[in-house]
């Protein structure tokens, strides 16, 4: 778990970001998702299991989505505005289906591949190509080289006057 470094990395940057947190994890460790609240950032719907939702019965994948909004709502105590589908499968039925919950459903722009580990110099080089103002941009808090590429990528961001918000802080 690397947020407590990540959290600090941000606070150090002038950053927000929004995170998509798995409820058993919100459930587990709550107090790193309080503390991301505390920071400003925005916490959203990444389910409860983390399972893939296209093969569940709508059912279960409602279900869900559901538990990983009460959890977070719980430890919280704002609602959730924000879900990502895990992989960023999905089918009609599960986009209404988060919809009917309250739910915006947020994909990505940009996907570096730091889940693969792919190491310190690729990720970095991605992450540069794809800077750009409104860009999404899909890291893992549990990938090991990020909390290093996040450093450089902050600076580049810096550098090239691209402000780093959250997801409630993009243009409309």
């Amino acid at each position: 778990m690397y947020e407590p470094l990540l959290l600090d990395l941000l606070r150090r940057s002038g950053v927000r970001a929004t995170f998509f947190v798995i409820g058993r994890n919100a459930q587990a460790y709550p107090y790193f998702v309080q503390d991301m609240v505390a920071g400003g950032h925005e916490v959203g719907n990444h389910t409860y299991h983390h399972v893939r939702l296209p093969p569940l019965p709508l059912a279960d994948a409602m279900g869900e989505m559901r538990l990983a909004s009460e959890t977070i709502r719980a430890l919280t105590g704002q609602p959730v505005r924000y879900f990502r589908p895990p992989g960023g499968e999905y089918t009609p039925e599960t986009l209404h289906a988060a919809e009917s919950l309250g739910l915006t459903t947020v994909f990505w722009t940009d996907d570096p591949g730091d889940f693969t580990n792919p190491g310190d110099a690729t990720l970095e080089s991605r992450l540069k190509r794809q800077l750009r103002p409104g860009g999404i941009v899909l890291l893992h808090d549990n990938a090991p080289e990020m909390l290093d590429v996040l450093r450089g990528f902050l600076r580049v961001a810096r550098e090239e006057d691209v402000r780093l918000t959250t997801v409630g802080g993009l243009p409309k």
